[in-house]
């Protein structure tokens, strides 16, 4: 079987990408489902760099989605105690 075509993620996907995000965060051991295809077995790879974004590249052997998604984090505000 030949690996289909690399391809980005849809934007109307971004938020089953989310999702998927987070419940890998939550248990990193437990497979996720593609946003794309719904596949089981979705690679994630945590690339962030804390404080100030997190880019996390996606991958699935089913669909051929390849992607980094990345997440802006707002900054300190100066003088602030929270």
């Amino acid at each position: 079987m030949t690996k289909p075509a690399s391809r980005p993620l849809p934007p109307d996907r971004i938020k089953a990408a989310m999702k998927a995000i987070w419940a890998w965060r939550a248990d990193a051991n437990k497979p996720v489902a593609c946003p794309v295809c719904g596949a089981g077995g979705l690679v994630i790879v945590d690339r962030s760099a804390r404080p100030h974004a997190e880019w996390y590249n996606l991958s699935c052997q089913v669909c051929g989605l390849e992607h980094v998604l990345h997440i802006p984090m707002s900054t300190p505000i100066g003088g602030s105690d929270i």
